[in-house]
């Protein structure tokens, strides 16, 4: 997901078909990679930009990433993972862009891992919160 392409949207359709069909490689390098370039990307919109916005339709992106992964794999890997580039930075990209999960309407499945991996996710996290 290099910044200079802007194919964010290709990229994240595609992490989440890998996760889910594939699993998860042994090393975690290639989530690590993967979270980091997610969160590079959003800084950038939010810093570099004029509006100072991160697009809805990347974050309707994002947020189907995460469902998928925390449906497919497990909630307490992708919070692991995200604490491994910054503490607590998945809480945070939440509170902020908390809004944008409305736009996660289509394909349904899409929808429906939302709102099964973010209520779970409330559910293991709530002391983190």
């Amino acid at each position: 997901m290099d910044s200079t392409i802007r194919m964010e949207q290709a990229a994240l359709k595609m992490s989440s078909a890998f996760f889910e069909k594939i699993g998860m490689p042994a090393d975690g390098q290639f989530l690590h990679q993967l979270l980091m370039s997610i969160f590079q990307s959003l800084h950038f919109y939010r810093n570099n930009t004029k509006s100072k916005v991160i697009p809805a339709v990347i974050m309707k992106h994002v947020h189907a990433f995460f469902a998928t992964f925390m449906v497919c794999q497990n909630t307490q890997t992708l919070v692991e993972g995200c604490n491994k580039i910054q503490p607590d930075i998945l809480f945070m990209i939440l509170k902020s862009e908390s809004k944008s999960m409305k736009y996660v309407t289509e394909p349904a499945r899409d929808k429906k891992y939302t709102i099964v991996a973010y209520a779970r996710l409330l559910q293991e996290c709530a002391a983190f919160i």
